[in-house]
């Protein structure tokens, strides 16, 4: 594995195969389940082909792992059985060709590892000295750049690294983000000329967009409560997000260029974690349930007006 330095077990599903999960009943008020194990989990994101799911599971009070489900079969493994210390918050390149996720390397001490697939060749991007770790990984649709969320001075900044064709980091780190505040869970657009983040600039977290060079910011949200965790729709007409302007976390889908919002979950208990499958018609997420957190697969309506 190279090094670049900054400058400063199984569940059981509720579906049997990968067919009826795409034909799952539209409009569904409830999402359909897809594990039954309960056990806290994080961050799921889909592979490239939509067929597995990679998640973050909490294994033991100490420790992060991250498994894959199968949709065909719904099988779930874990993705580095013997990975000593936690990992967590996955992602996937669009064309997936490159796979990243945090790993812890020591006490407040978070890496961004990222791999080829196809060769297995692995960068990892460290933190800077001390309690120090990088957030939210979040990779360019053509995996060549690599953008994560940095604590600094006490801000938290987004940074970028270029990355070779083979996931090989090289060049100097670059901030995008500046001025004070909190800014975290960048996601690229599909064309990769764009980023939405969440960012605390303007009081509470909001969504802001910005060029992918870290120029032309734009606010798409002003709501009294946390808007967090964005994520582009495929085709990069709509964001999904995680707010809690109506009380708890809640999803919701608006227009990429912002304006109302379409409320998505509506439970007394925590709904978290959106991700697109590919085909821009459902999205998996996190959701609470008894005191139990599982995923489960949500169907999105074509159209932002109220069902």
């Amino acid at each position: 594995m190279r090094t670049l330095l900054p400058t400063s077990a199984a569940a059981v599903v509720a579906v049997a195969t990968f067919a009826a999960l795409l034909s799952a009943v539209a409009g569904a008020a409830e999402p359909t389940r897809l594990t039954q194990d309960g056990r806290l989990k994080f961050s799921p994101t889909f592979s490239a082909d939509g067929e597995s799911i990679v998640y973050a599971e909490l294994e033991t009070p100490a420790l992060y792992r991250l498994q894959r489900l199968r949709l065909a079969d719904g099988a779930i493994e874990p993705v580095h059985e013997n990975a000593p210390t936690s990992q967590f918050e996955p992602v996937y390149s669009a064309d997936g060709r490159h796979f990243a996720f945090l790993h812890t390397r020591g006490t407040l001490s978070v890496s961004v590892v990222v791999r080829d697939v196809a060769s297995g060749a692995e960068t990892e991007i460290l933190p800077g000295d001390g309690f120090s770790g990088l957030r939210s990984p979040a990779l360019s649709p053509d995996g060549r750049q690599v953008a994560f969320a940095y604590a600094e001075g006490g801000l938290l900044r987004i940074d970028l690294v270029d990355l070779a064709e083979d996931g090989q980091a090289f060049g100097a780190r670059r901030t995008l983000t500046s001025g004070p505040g909190l800014n975290n869970w960048p996601c690229w657009s599909p064309d990769g000329s764009r980023m939405v983040f969440s960012s605390t600039r303007d009081g509470d977290f909001d969504l802001y967009s910005m060029h992918a060079a870290g120029t032309d910011v734009r606010r798409l949200t002003a709501s009294p409560r946390q808007d967090i965790r964005p994520r582009y729709s495929p085709d990069g007409s709509r964001i999904a997000f995680v707010s809690h302007r109506d009380g708890n976390a809640e999803l919701y889908l608006m227009s990429a260029a912002g304006g109302e919002a379409l409320r998505l979950t509506q439970h007394e208990e925590r709904d978290d974690y959106p991700c697109w499958h590919p085909d821009g018609r459902r999205l998996v997420t996190v959701c609470e349930r008894d005191g139990e957190h599982d995923l489960y697969l949500i169907d999105v309506p074509s159209s932002l007006s109220p069902r």
